[in-house]
C-alpha cells in the first residue's frame, strides 16, 4: 500500500474517531411529563429547533406510570418513592436515550403544582443530574409566555389529566417571573372516569352483539386493559367526529370488536361529568370575574381531557383562551424540554468568585428564565425619607427571589424644584432615606445619609433573605 493510500486511509480514521468522540459528547434536552397515570418524553430536535414528542416500543407517545410484578406480570405495582429510580431507569431514560440518540441527557422533570409529593420522592427525581419544574411553568413554557410577561397579568392554566382537572392561577410580577398565586384541584371529573364511560359502553355492546352475561368483558383484567388503551385513544376523536367506532382485535375469548359511538350517545352518557366540570370551572370564574383584582386575562389548556374540555373552557372564559400550534397533551413535556435546553445553553457560572447574591446588571437580569420555580419573599421592603409617615413598599410579600428593583431617589428640594419649576438647575442639597421592613412586622433596617444628588438605589433581596443595598457605587448587606 502507498504512503498516500496510508495518509487517505489514516485521514479517514482520525474523521471517524472525531465524528463519534463529538456525538458521544453531545448532550440532548430531553423533558418528561411525569403523570399519576401516563409519563411523556420530549427530547430537544436541534434540527427542528423544536421539542419533539418520543414514541415507547409499542409506537405510542405516553408510557403507563407502573412496574410490573415478576410473580405476575398482569398486576401493577404503583409507582412510590421507593422505586420511582427503578421506574425511571427502566422505563423512560432509556425511551429517551432511544430518541435522542445518546446517553447524555439534561433531563427536567415535571412536579406538582401544589408540592403534595414527599422530599424522598423530589430526592429521587433530583438524582443523577435530573431537574424538576412545576407543571404550571411548563406549560407557560409550552406557550411561549416567557415573553409576554406584564406586570400583574394573570394566567390561568387548566390541565385535564387522568387523575383530575388541576387548576393554577399564575401572576406576572414586576421583574417578568411568573408567580404561582393559588391552585386547585377536583377528582370529579377526570380522564380516568371518562375512559371509563367510555370502556363500559363499548363494553356492553359488545356483549349484548355476542350474548355475553352483563359485565363479564369488563371485569376481565385483560380485555379492559385493551378497552382502556383503544377509548384513550378515541376520546379525542370523539370531539372531532360525530361518531367514533372502537376496533379491539381479540378483546374477549378471540373475538374482535367493533362498536361504534354517536356523538348524541356520547353526550347522554358523559353529562354527568359534563355538568361536574362546567360547576368546577364556574366556581373557578366566579373568583377570578371582573369586579375583583385577580381577573383572568389568559387562559392556558393542557392535558389529555383538553379536547373534551375546550368548549367548557371557551364558554366559560369567553376570548380568553391561547391558542397554539402544540399539542396540549403534550404541553408540560414540551416545557420540560425548553427550559433543560435553557439550562445547556445557559451553564452556570464555575468562577469561585462568582457570588449570586451580586447585584445583577439589567443585560444579566433578562437571562433568568421567566418561570422558574423560585421561592417568595415573606417580608415587604419599604423605603421613605427622614421625616416623612409615608412609606413606598419597593418589594412585597409573595414577589419571586431573588428580587432586584430599582428606586429612583430625589431629594425634597429637588422634588420641590420640580413642582414649582422655579429653577432652572438643580442645586445639590443633603438628604436621608431609610429602609423599613414593613409587612408581616415593621421594622427599621438602616438609614441611608447624605445622600446629595438625584440617585438610583438598587436592592436585591436574595433567597437566603439578604437584603443588599447599593447607591453611588457603594453597597451594604443586611440580614
Amino acid at each position: 500500500m502507498s504512503s498516500k493510500s496510508l495518509s487517505k486511509s489514516s485521514s479517514k480514521n482520525s474523521l471517524t474517531s472525531i465524528a463519534s468522540s463529538s456525538k458521544l459528547s453531545k448532550v440532548v434536552a430531553v423533558g418528561i411529563d411525569l403523570g399519576s397515570y401516563n409519563a411523556r418524553i420530549s427530547t430537544f430536535d436541534d434540527h427542528l429547533n423544536h421539542p419533539v414528542c418520543a414514541h415507547n416500543n409499542d409506537g405510542k407517545r405516553t408510557t403507563r406510570v407502573e412496574l410490573t410484578s415478576e410473580e405476575n406480570k398482569a398486576v401493577p405495582i404503583k409507582i412510590t418513592a421507593s422505586n420511582l429510580d427503578q421506574f425511571l431507569n427502566e422505563k423512560v431514560i432509556p425511551l429517551a436515550h432511544d430518541a435522542a440518540h445518546t446517553k447524555n441527557l439534561s433531563v427536567i422533570t415535571s412536579v406538582p403544582n401544589d408540592e403534595t409529593i414527599s422530599k424522598e420522592y423530589l430526592n429521587v427525581l433530583q438524582q443523577s443530574g435530573r431537574g424538576v419544574i412545576t407543571e404550571a411553568a411548563a406549560i407557560c413554557l409550552a406557550y411561549d409566555l416567557d415573553k409576554a410577561a406584564t406586570n400583574n397579568r394573570r394566567i390561568l392554566v387548566v390541565d385535564g389529566g387522568a387523575s383530575g382537572i388541576k387548576i393554577a392561577v399564575l401572576r406576572a410580577t414586576s421583574n417578568g417571573l411568573w408567580c404561582l398565586e393559588s391552585t386547585q384541584n377536583t377528582q370529579s371529573v377526570s380522564g380516568e372516569a371518562l375512559v371509563t364511560t367510555l370502556g363500559q359502553s363499548v363494553a356492553q355492546q359488545f356483549e349484548t352483539k355476542n350474548r355475553f352475561p352483563r359485565g363479564e368483558v369488563w371485569q376481565s383484567k385483560k380485555a379492559r386493559a385493551k378497552l382502556q388503551r383503544a377509548c384513550e385513544n378515541g376520546l379525542t376523536t370523539l370531539q372531532i367526529n360525530n361518531t367514533l367506532t372502537i376496533h379491539v382485535d381479540s378483546l374477549y375469548e378471540g373475538m374482535d370488536c367493533s362498536v361504534t359511538i354517536g356523538k348524541a350517545k356520547w353526550d347522554f352518557l358523559s353529562s354527568k361529568l359534563v355538568n361536574n366540570a362546567k360547576t368546577f370551572l364556574k366556581e373557578i370564574s366566579t373568583n377570578h370575574n371582573s369586579e375583583n383584582e385577580n381577573e383572568i386575562d389568559t387562559v392556558l389548556l393542557s392535558g389529555n381531557m383538553h379536547a373534551w374540555l375546550k368548549p367548557m373552557v371557551k364558554s366559560t372564559f369567553p376570548g380568553k383562551l391561547l391558542s397554539s400550534s402544540i399539542d396540549p397533551s403534550e404541553a408540560i413535556s414540551i416545557g420540560c424540554t425548553i427550559q433543560a435546553n435553557w439550562n445547556l445553553n445557559h451553564p452556570p457560572p464555575t468562577s469561585a468568585n462568582d457570588n449570586d447574591d451580586e447585584i445583577l446588571s439589567p443585560v444579566e437580569e433578562e437571562k433568568i428564565p421567566t418561570t422558574l420555580h423560585v421561592p417568595m419573599s415573606p417580608i415587604a421592603i419599604a423605603i421613605s425619607i427622614v421625616g416623612s409617615n409615608n412609606k413606598n413598599i419597593v418589594i412585597d410579600t409573595g414577589t419571586p427571589l431573588p428580587a432586584l428593583v430599582n428606586y429612583d431617589y430625589q431629594s425634597p428640594e429637588q422634588q420641590k424644584e420640580e413642582e414649582k419649576e422655579e429653577k432652572k438647575e438643580e442645586e445639590e442639597s443633603s438628604s436621608s432615606i431609610e429602609i423599613w421592613q414593613v409587612k408581616p412586622t415593621e421594622k427599621h433596617l438602616c438609614t441611608l445619609s447624605d445622600i446629595t444628588k438625584p440617585s438610583t438605589v438598587r436592592m436585591l433581596l436574595t433567597e437566603s433573605k439578604k437584603l443588599r443595598i447599593a447607591i453611588d457605587g457603594e453597597s451594604i448587606v443586611i440580614g
